[in-house]
Formats: C-alpha cells, structure tokens, sequence
C-alpha cells in the first residue's frame, strides 16, 4: 500500500515512520501525538484512521472515499473525542469509566473505532491508572490517540504502552505558503496589512493551526493587544520611574487570567532581548522586527534583564498558586528592583 500523508504539513521523517508501519503492518494500536497547539495533533490523528479505513488500498488515504470523508469531513460515530469536560481543568476518573464501556461496543460504520484524547497531559494520576487497563488490551477494532503538548505529565506506564510521535514547528514560509493557499484571510490581510500579517505568521510560532486561528479578526486583536501592552511594559521599564511603573501595575486589570498572559508576553519579549545581548543572530520568540528588538536591548543591561526576567516567572508561578494579583505585581516590581 502506498501511504500518503498529504494534509500533514512537513514532518517527512514522521510521515515516513507512520507510512512504513501501516504498510508493513506493524502499526501500535496506541500512540502519544506531541506538540504545541496548533501543531496539528487531530489532524495526524485523523489521517492515521483515515489510511486504515480506506478502501483504495492501493493509495490511502486517498481522501475521497466514504469512510476517508466521514473521518476527515463529515464526521463518523466511530470517531470519540474525549477532552476535559465543562468547566473542570482535569480528566478525571469518570470520563475514563465512559470510555472503557463504551470500548465494548464494536465499530458502526467504520473497520475501526478511534478514540482520540484531547489534553491527555491533564489526566489525573488516578485516571491514566484507570485508563491502563483499556490502553493494555483493547479490542482488535479499537485504536487510541493521546494529544498532549508534553507526554512528560503522562506517568512512564503509559508512555510504555504507546509510542510518542512528535510533530515538528514548521518554517515561517511553509506556515505562510499553507494559509495563503488555504484561507482567503490570508489573501486579504497580507494585502491590506502586510505588518499584520507577518506577525500573524511569527506569532503561530510555526503551527498552521494557529497561524489560522489568528486569523480570526477578534483573536488577532487579542493578540495585538496582549503584544502592544507587553512592548508598551518593557519600553516603560527600560528607564523606571516609580510613578509610571504603579500606573502600569494598575492598568494591566485584576483579571487573573488576563494578567497572567499578559506576564507570559513579557517574559518572552526578554528572552529575545537576553538573546540578543548574546548574539545578533539569535533566534527571536516575540519580535518578528529583529532591528527594532536590537534597538530596545540596547535600553537594558543584561542584570537588569535577568532581574525582570526572574521576577516575571516568579509572578507567574505566584498567580499560578492564586496568589492577590496585585500584590503579586507589586512584588514583582520591588524583585525587579523598579520600585
């Protein structure tokens, strides 16, 4: 059988593996997908059963059939989607307990049934344990797919019994060739704000997933704003004055969440600009414009860099553990030495 991945972007040497093992049939019957969000984990996922249910054997998926349509289009009820349920930051016990009754039931219209896992990384110590059992011996018609961004949060037991596949960031120009070919957003944002979309792609951070979702008007103003109030941050404490720094403090919001990302941004902007300090050439996380973060590291010393840059991931960790946010950004300034 010759196997194609053709809607997996990159990742040859993945796609490689992947296409050996079902022709040889030596596919696992489980498997760890790894990689940032937007990667494309569902995707992968999808592809996989959808070259085993193919019923051109000779190229699957070869995308068009009935059952390679149900799986990547329209839908099959062979095809569970488990995530965190509601409102609950966690897989517990009981959405395994579902999945291990519904196993039994054989496939409907399907020669498989596919049970992807979404944020498998949130599981419980209690449910990866309750999910062993069914991860150890399923029925032959049943396949699993953990999603995750890191398969370190999955105990070693799990890992044991379903081989991680990591899927690789991409290239700028592929993110870029692959949105302007497949979403006409892309078409007309690079041409009425090239600016904008040049960030758009930066910041997808080589995930065509996000890269489309930002694509979205609404998400890609939040992200401007997350950005312009991170560059408007540092710019501030590049020369700190007591007053503007307690007026900063008191815009960014008592938002938990909100705060929190804004934080995150700022810790990646210096990053770029400790990196800089080091190498003119180093690869940058927040500024797609590499002469304007050249020119604002020059505003720093690399221990006033460090000093911010501590004092960000301790905030972090702080609003994290729910700590009063703004007592933890008047912390954070006094660690930063700014107030």
């Amino acid at each position: 059988m010759d196997v194609k991945l053709s809607k997996i972007v990159g990742n040859a040497s993945l796609k490689d593996r992947i296409s050996t093992d079902i022709s040889g049939n030596t596919l696992s019957h489980a498997y760890i997908i790894e990689g940032p969000e937007g990667s494309g984990k569902h995707t992968l996922a999808l592809s996989i059963a959808a070259a085993l249910c193919c019923t051109d054997k000779d190229a699957a998926p070869c995308y068009t059939c009935k059952s390679c349509r149900k799986i990547l289009g329209t839908g099959s009820p062979d095809i569970i989607i488990q995530g965190i349920e509601g409102d609950k930051v966690t897989i517990g016990v009981e959405s395994v307990r579902k999945i291990k009754e519904d196993i039994v039931i054989a496939p409907n219209d399907l020669d498989l049934k596919v049970y992807i896992i979404e944020n498998a990384d949130s599981m419980t110590v209690q449910a990866q344990n309750a999910f062993l059992l069914s991860l150890e011996e399923p029925p032959k018609y049943v396949m699993f797919f953990l999603l995750c961004e890191s398969s370190g949060a999955l105990l070693e037991t799990i890992r044991s019994r379903a081989p991680i596949l990591r899927l690789e960031r991409l290239e700028d120009c592929e993110v870029e060739e692959y949105i302007l070919s497949h979403d006409n957003r892309a078409k007309q944002l690079k041409e009425e704000d090239r600016g904008a979309f040049n960030t758009v792609v930066f910041a997808s951070n080589g995930c065509i997933g996000k890269a489309l979702s930002l694509l979205d008007a609404q998400k890609r103003k939040a992200l401007f704003d997350e950005r312009e109030t991170a560059e408007r941050i540092l710019s501030i404490l590049s020369c700190p004055n007591r007053t503007e720094v307690l007026e900063i403090i008191s815009s960014l919001g008592k938002k938990r969440n909100d705060v929190a990302r804004y934080l995150v941004s700022v810790q990646y902007a210096v990053r770029d600009l400790l990196m800089l300090k080091k190498s003119d050439s180093a690869s940058l996380c927040f500024f797609p414009d590499r002469d304007e973060a050249q020119e604002l590291s020059t505003r720093y010393t690399s221990a006033s860099l460090m000093s911010l840059y501590s004092a960000l991931c301790t905030a972090c960790d702080e609003l994290d553990a729910n700590s009063n946010v703004r007592l933890t950004l008047l912390s954070m300034a006094q660690r930063a030495g700014l107030i």
